[in-house]
C-alpha cells in the first residue's frame, strides 16, 4: 500500500519535472569584408557585423492532464487501492441514511418547540390552542423519529453498540434525552386534557399560572436540544471511553431518570391547578 502511494508521487513529480534547456547557436559570418566604420548607433545599412545567436528553449512544464495519468498509473496498475477508502464503509448508503433521518428529525423537534414557545400565552383563542396541539404531534412524529434512527446508527452502523456501550457519555447523552422526553410530557398531557375539554364543550382560556409552566418546560426543552448533540460530538471521539464501568449499570440509571421524571411530570400536569383568566370589560363614557 505505502509503496504504491509512494510509486504515485514519484510519478507525479517525475511529470512536474522540467524539461532540460536546449541552446542552439547560429554562427552568421560577415557577408560584407569591407572594414567598418565608425557607427555608434548603427545607423548604416552596410553594417553587417559577425555575430553569434543563441536560442535558448526556456523550460516549460508538462501539461496537467499528463501529471493526471502519471499518478492514475498506480492505481491502474493496482485497482485494490482504488476501493480501500470504501472498504471501511460496507453499509455507506444506509448510514448516510440514518443520519439525514437524525439530523432532520432534530430540526423537525426544535421547530415544533419553537412553535409552541412561541404561540402560548394566557388566553389563548381556540385556533391557537388547536395550531399548538398540532406542533405537539409533529413533535411526537419527529421524536419517533430521531429515537429509530438513533437506534439504526448506534447498533446497525457507525462504530457499533459494543462501542457505544462502554462510552459514559453515551449513556449521559441517553439520560438527557430521557430527562427531554420526560420534561415534554407535561406539556402533552396538558394539551390533550384542553383538546378533550375543547371537544366536550367545556373549553376555558389558559390563565397565566399554566401558561407560564408550560412556557418555562419548552426553554428546558431547548436548553437539552443544545446540551445533547454537544455530549454526542464528544461520545462519538471516545471521549471517556472505559470498559470497567459495566454498562448495564450506566443503562438502569438511564432508564431510572427518564422512568423517574417521567412519572414527576405526568403526575403534576393531571394535578396542576391553574387560575382563572379573569375578564374585565372597561366602559369609556
Amino acid at each position: 500500500m505505502r509503496l504504491t502511494v509512494l510509486l504515485s508521487l514519484f510519478a507525479a513529480a517525475t511529470a512536474w519535472a522540467p524539461q532540460p534547456k536546449t541552446t542552439v547557436s547560429i554562427k552568421s559570418s560577415s557577408i560584407n569584408s569591407v572594414p567598418q566604420s565608425f557607427d555608434p548607433l548603427n545607423l548604416s545599412d552596410d553594417n553587417i557585423i559577425t555575430s553569434n545567436v543563441e536560442k535558448t528553449t526556456s523550460s516549460s512544464l508538462v501539461r496537467p492532464e499528463a501529471v493526471f495519468l502519471a499518478s492514475a498509473l498506480p492505481l491502474i496498475a493496482n485497482p485494490s487501492v482504488a476501493s480501500a477508502a470504501t472498504a471501511g464503509a460496507p453499509n455507506a448508503v444506509g448510514s448516510a441514511f440514518a443520519a439525514y433521518g437524525h439530523y432532520i428529525s432534530l430540526i423537525g423537534i426544535l421547530a415544533c418547540i419553537m412553535a409552541e414557545r412561541l404561540t402560548i400565552k394566557p388566553n389563548m383563542t381556540e385556533e391557537e390552542e388547536d395550531f399548538i396541539a398540532a406542533a405537539d404531534i409533529g413533535l411526537g412524529v419527529w421524536g419517533v423519529g430521531i429515537a429509530y434512527s438513533g437506534y439504526l446508527r448506534a447498533v446497525e452502523y457507525e462504530k457499533g453498540f459494543d462501542f457505544y456501550a462502554h462510552e459514559p457519555l453515551f449513556w449521559l447523552k441517553i439520560a438527557f434525552v430521557g430527562v427531554f422526553g420526560a420534561s415534554s410530557f407535561f406539556n402533552t398531557v396538558v394539551i390533550i386534557q384542553r383538546a378533550v375539554a375543547k371537544r366536550n364543550g367545556k373549553f376555558t382560556p389558559m390563565g397565566e399560572k399554566l401558561s407560564n409552566r408550560m412556557i418555562r418546560i419548552c426553554n428546558a426543552e431547548l436548553t437539552a436540544i443544545a446540551i445533547i448533540p454537544l455530549t454526542a460530538t464528544f461520545m462519538a471521539r471516545g471521549v471517556g471511553y472505559s470498559q470497567d464501568i459495566p454498562w448495564q449499570a450506566e443503562a438502569a440509571l438511564a432508564a431510572l431518570v427518564f422512568g423517574g421524571l417521567s412519572f414527576k411530570y405526568i403526575k403534576e400536569a393531571l394535578t396542576f391547578e391553574d387560575n382563572p383568566v379573569s375578564l374585565t370589560t372597561s366602559t369609556e363614557d
